[in-house]
């Protein structure tokens, strides 16, 4: 029996099904050879090959220039790097020659600036782990089907401004659990946002007057742009609003010795809020979101000023915002699990995304701008520089075995997502929604399945394996130097960010934190030699071949490197190909103006 591999895209959307090599009772010989008819691939083509099928790959002798991208596209195998031989020879001959690993991409941070979000992350952690508990307790007490915002009224009588209520608030993470009691006061009272403000609040905080400005952009815009995307959040409490709880106990979450070191805390949701009888004395039944008070004086922990507050907590509020809202939809309405943490995080990363969009179609430049050569808007650098720089540094060395890093879009274990995984997740989640349409990223919420299951589901039935490799090439050939970008296959492609003019536009301007103009480099993959690398599990490498002008053409393997037997199957090995119209159009390095 012979089967369709993925389409191969010949331009002009000319699509060509190409007949797998492999029958039933497998595709290659044992020593790698293809047992099928041999296939090419077009100039200006990609396509994604299986492992086993790599061998009926043909690469004529023509001078041609191809990009190569290896990986192993999974969300569930072991968080150890993998070597990995990639060899260029005579079909059916192993190449001889084994060129070490070169590549000396800085790893993250390049000993620069300490990372300033691992109190933030590690607090995400516990939280998002604990979800899992609150999960199984919204399923075990037949707490599902629970109420959506959308169907209560939006004219619920709240509270008086100026009231006060009692809220219990985690006050410690780190050995266990602890709540505090604490009494705010009722400042802000919008559509779908209450704004309260704890009578322990530092001098030096918000007047009432920015109170109200603060409470109109999370009222009218962010709740919005969150809800418009991913869909309701649940209504415990049956009030049709989020509550914002503004709250010293939030600052005193970190100490002040580690500001400097670590960051701090700026905000969270807690899933036991949608559970308030099976979570007492923990849970406010109702949801919120926790957010630091300005401290210009220190006088709780770090120093917060006023203006740092204003700027951090709406990017914090969106980001969170998704959690709430599914969680809401996973566990509290359908009862399910919570979702994969990578999936979770990279949902919350683009809601932070969709808050600079919001900015950058109010303020088209030069507007908006302090400097009318920035890129983004003033109002959007809240929501967008975390996006930006981790996706750059994760794409500074994509294939990074340190164990600081873990460069992995969807392998993240247990751990709550380094800086690197959460920018490699948020630029697949971008292309994905540049593909899918942003309506994607609803049906991932709006869903009781998770995971990669959820995924499949959400993008229409594709497997995860070609979304992976087609991502994977996008990542390099979405823009291509002198190349029209529309003579790129649209699936290889960011059709709402131009990747390198993106990158390039930050090296510019801050040459220290985006060192080159565009961050993926490329190793040489020479015919008639291989190459040993390593990659962690869900991630991928960058190669390009050029091929001789004369001579055999050149076939491709990707194989452990301490055997020639396959990888095994939980790793989800395959391996990416595109054509290249030139070899300057696809460099192994772009070099810095």
């Amino acid at each position: 029996m012979r089967k369709l591999l993925p389409s191969l895209v010949l331009g002009s959307g000319i699509v060509v099904y190409l007949a797998a090599c492999s029958s039933d009772s497998g595709p290659t010989q044992p020593n790698g050879t293809c047992s099928g008819s041999p296939f090419t691939v077009a100039s200006l083509a990609g396509r994604v090959i299986p492992e086993a099928d790599l061998p009926c790959l043909s690469i004529p002798a023509d001078g041609g220039t191809y990009l190569v991208v290896p990986q192993f596209v999974t969300a569930t195998a072991a968080v150890n790097p993998v070597n990995f031989t990639l060899s260029a020879g005579v079909p059916g001959a192993a190449a001889t020659r084994i060129v070490s690993a070169s590549r000396q991409a800085p790893s993250f941070g390049m000993g620069a600036a300490p990372d300033l979000s691992q109190m933030q992350r590690s607090l995400e952690n516990v939280l998002r782990r604990h979800e899992r508990e609150v999960a199984a307790a919204a399923r075990s007490n037949g707490s599902a089907a629970g109420p959506l915002a959308s169907r209560i009224h939006a004219d619920a009588v709240p509270p008086a401004l100026g009231s006060s209520t009692s809220f219990h608030v985690l006050s410690s993470f780190t050995n266990g659990s602890q709540y505090t009691t604490d009494t705010a006061i009722l400042k802000y009272s919008g559509t779908h946002l209450l704004i309260y403000v704890s009578k322990n609040a530092p001098a030096g905080g918000f007047s009432d007057g920015q109170i109200a400005a603060f409470g109109n952009t999370f009222d009218l815009d962010l709740y919005t742009i969150d809800v418009a995307t991913f869909g309701q959040p649940s209504d415990i409490d049956g009030n049709s609003r989020v509550i914002v709880l503004l709250s010293p106990i939030i600052n005193k979450l970190t100490k002040a010795s580690d500001c400097t070191t670590l960051g701090y805390i700026a905000g969270f949701f807690n899933a036991v809020d949608l559970l308030p009888a099976q979570y007492p004395g923990k849970s406010n039944g109702a949801e919120i979101f926790y957010s630091l008070v300005p401290d210009p004086n220190a006088t709780v922990s770090c120093t917060h000023t006023l203006a740092a507050v204003e700027q951090l907590t709406p990017s914090t509020f969106i980001h969170e915002f998704q959690h709430m809202i599914s969680f809401g939809q996973h566990a509290i309405l359908r009862g399910g699990n919570e979702e994969d943490p990578w999936l979770n995080e990279g949902l919350s990363h683009v809601a932070e995304e969709l808050g600079s969009r919001y900015y950058e179609n109010r303020f088209p430049p030069p507007s908006g701008r302090t400097d009318p050569d920035q890129a983004f808007p003033d109002s959007s650098q809240g929501f967008i520089s975390g996006d930006l720089y981790n996706s750059y540094h994760y794409l500074l060395n994509t294939a990074s075995t340190d164990t600081a890093d873990k460069a992995s879009v969807s392998n993240w274990g247990d751990g709550d997502g380094t800086l690197v995984q959460r920018g490699a997740v948020w630029l697949f989640l971008r292309w994905l929604g540049d593909q899918q349409d942003s309506t994607v990223y609803g049906r991932l919420d709006q869903t009781d399945q998770t995971g990669v299951p959820n995924l499949v589901t959400a993008a229409g039935g594709t497997s995860f394996s070609t979304l992976f490799g087609e991502f994977s090439l996008a990542l390099y050939v979405d823009s291509l130097p002198g190349v029209p970008r529309t003579s790129i296959p649209p699936e290889l492609r960011f059709t709402s960010r131009n990747l390198r003019a993106l990158y390039g536009k930050q090296h510019e301007r801050n040459p220290a934190n985006f060192s080159q103009t565009f961050p993926i480099e490329a190793l040489p993959l020479t015919p008639g030699a291989a190459r040993a690398e390593a990659m962690h599990p869900g991630t991928m490498d960058f190669f390009v071949l050029t091929a001789p002008s004369s001579g055999s053409p050149i076939g491709l393997t990707f194989t452990p490197s301490a055997t020639t037997d396959a990888f095994a199957a939980s790793l989800g090995a395959q391996v990416s190909v595109f054509h290249c119209p030139s070899a300057a159009a696809c460099p192994l390095s772009v070099p810095n103006n």
